[in-house]
């Protein structure tokens, strides 16, 4: 941790300005492919994702059986994701060593990570029964149980509603506004957190 945000760069680095080119193209494909389809065109706004959620649904079957497609789909529509994320919520994306196949976004006011392109593996299967990478959120055990105690006081969703990335937004901002509060509590919301903090990931707590 970094409690003053502005002192000498971590061994992986300062924190970056601006997405990685593989992303922004990723996230433009996935534009590109939703304006193909629907005719709508979106703009990293959080009141995208049910359009995007609806193009995740016109193409499931097709990608389902076709490991060329679900790995193009899943890898553009969660890095669309991950930008609305970090666009709307102060973080940055990541790639950990130990992350296999691809880029995290983590938070900077908490320690909170998650791989936006599970959640899009998530949304199409519609289930974590699958074998693309694991949407569990990281973040300290402590912190995971409060989380779920918070997360089981809210109102129920349908199986379909579960699954879906706007869905899944709404989690992600219930768990920051929740560690936020956790922090405070503890007297620890002046720290961030950077690249450095996130070199070794910590044991995921459950699925968002």
């Amino acid at each position: 941790m970094d409690p003053e945000k502005d002192g000498d760069p971590t061994p992986q680095g300062e924190l970056p300005d601006l997405p990685p080119d593989e992303i922004i193209e990723l996230a433009e494909a996935a534009r590109q492919y939703v304006i193909s389809a629907l005719g709508v065109e979106l703009d990293y706004s959080p009141e995208t994702l049910p359009v995007l959620d609806h193009y995740l649904g016109t193409v499931r079957e097709n990608a389902r059986d076709r490991p060329e497609l679900m790995e193009l789909v899943t890898r553009s529509a969660g890095a669309y994701f991950g930008e609305v994320v970090r666009r709307t919520m102060p973080c940055f994306w990541y790639a950990s060593e130990t992350v296999v196949r691809g880029w995290q976004i983590c938070f900077e006011e908490m320690y909170l990570a998650f791989d936006p392109m599970a959640f899009a593996w998530d949304a199409i299967y519609q289930s974590s029964d699958h074998d693309g990478p694991s949407s569990e959120l990281v973040l300290d055990r402590e912190d995971g149980e409060a989380l779920e105690r918070r997360l089981a006081e809210l109102p129920p969703v349908s199986e379909d509603e579960y699954w879906m990335l706007a869905t899944r937004f709404e989690v992600i901002e219930i768990a920051a506004d929740q560690l936020k509060v956790e922090l405070k509590r503890a007297g620890l919301d002046k720290v961030s957190y950077g690249p450095a903090d996130y070199s070794v990931v910590g044991r995921p707590i459950g699925e968002a």
